[in-house]
């Protein structure tokens, strides 16, 4: 797919440099700034002022810290949304640059500041192009994505509605992808995330008579082997479940059977109905075991993050932007997903959409996982993430048809 007037790819990549030293300066500032998640005040207080002074209409106080700016083109058209993350990790920064966090043990080790102001940057250029946008554009910026699910609290707070969504689309920089790569994939994307704690109570003895306990430990332990099953044994080999055991917390003395094993961990799975089967193998497994050993199981599980499902006519409607605007060599379709969560899931499982993946990697900060204490991506990035919200706020996905 060609772009044409009037927005081709070169008036489009002007666009992005007319605005990319203020999203430069904006990373930055959040940067230094980190906040945990629902305490983004000061992020979402740089968020507001910035969007009220492009002349959006603005809505705050969206799941607690969220802020919403809305576009309204001169043409009729689809409402579609953006969306950028703005939490920090409890992580102490060591990268060293010049504008490391000023907040002891907080640190934008995945990336938000750069989703943050790559998305402002995009609201600013596209607000200079307002009468030849058809339809609406709603920026969101969004809390607490990193496990405390507000992209769920945001869709609850109504967030899709008034004007109602038709389609929205979100990005994360990736450092499994090189820089100046987009990654592409229809369908599962991320996998779902589940979180679970399991009680385990025998009975206290002394480890020199076994006979007078119920140990927690030696039925725990048989338990943790025996979930890994559910993989190995009641699941298809071409699909994909990760079950991790975390933490296993029991025993206080060396000599001393223990009452009481504590086991913590999470499930991910990337299709929804093994999720739900799965969660019942869990409990079964667990139920059935704990009877065989004498050991009374107290089991929370936890449904977390949905599959993270992309639409696949918006995926092939931005990847072909993609192509028009960075060329053929910029382009990569993904053929599995990762095993990562994200709650872009919760906006999907609402409305269609795409999230993507911006390439990072490079010999520097970008060559660092995410959550890493040196993770610290090419602001460059920005350039790629700005110019392909112009080409999909311009370029509806149904020309592409």
């Amino acid at each position: 797919m060609q772009l044409t007037s009037p927005f081709t790819p070169d008036m489009i990549h002007n666009l992005t440099l007319s605005v990319y030293e203020d999203a430069v300066k904006l990373r930055r500032l959040f940067h230094e700034n980190p906040e945990l998640g629902f305490e983004e005040h000061h992020t979402s207080s740089v968020v507001e002022k910035y969007l009220r002074g492009l002349g959006l209409e603005i809505i705050t106080g969206i799941a607690k810290t969220g802020v919403v700016g809305i576009l309204r083109g001169q043409k009729n058209g689809p409402v579609i949304a953006f969306r950028a993350d703005m939490d920090a990790l409890p992580i102490q920064e060591e990268t060293g640059a010049a504008f490391s966090s000023k907040n002891p043990n907080v640190m934008h080790a995945c990336g938000h500041d750069i989703h943050t102001a790559m998305l402002l940057g995009a609201a600013k250029a596209l607000s200079q192009v307002k009468d030849q946008i058809a339809g609406t554009i709603k920026f969101i910026f969004q809390p607490a994505e990193e496990m405390l699910a507000g992209g769920k609290h945001m869709v609850q707070d109504g967030v899709l509605q008034n004007p109602d969504v038709n389609y929205i689309y979100g990005f994360h920089v990736w450092p499994d992808l090189p820089l100046g790569q987009i990654g592409f994939k229809s369908g599962p994307l991320m996998a779902s995330m589940d979180s679970f704690e399991v009680t385990l109570k025998g009975k206290s003895g002394h480890g020199a008579a076994p006979q007078q306990g119920i140990d927690a430990i030696v039925g725990g332990s048989h338990i943790i082997t025996g979930l890994q099953s559910i993989i190995s044994r009641e699941t298809d080999p071409v699909d994909s479940v990760v079950l991790t055991i975390g933490t296993l917390s029991a025993g206080s003395g060396f000599n001393i059977i223990p009452e009481k094993a504590v086991l913590n961990g999470t499930i991910r799975t990337i299709k929804d109905d093994t999720r739900q089967r799965v969660a019942k193998d869990f409990t079964r497994i667990i139920e059935g075991m704990g009877a065989a050993l004498r050991l009374d199981p107290d089991i929370h599980y936890q449904f977390g993050y949905p599959v993270t499902n992309n639409t696949k006519e918006h995926v092939d409607h931005a990847s072909q932007l993609a192509e028009s605007l960075f060329g053929e060599e910029a382009i990569v379709q993904l053929e599995n997903p990762s095993m990562a969560s994200e709650d872009f899931s919760f906006y999907l499982e609402h409305i269609p959409g795409a999230f993507l993946f911006l390439g990072v990697q490079d010999q520097a900060g970008g060559a660092y996982k995410l959550h890493n204490e040196k993770f610290l991506p090419d602001e460059c990035v920005m350039k790629y993430g700005i110019s392909l919200y112009i080409a999909l706020a311009v370029y509806h996905f149904k020309m592409s048809q």
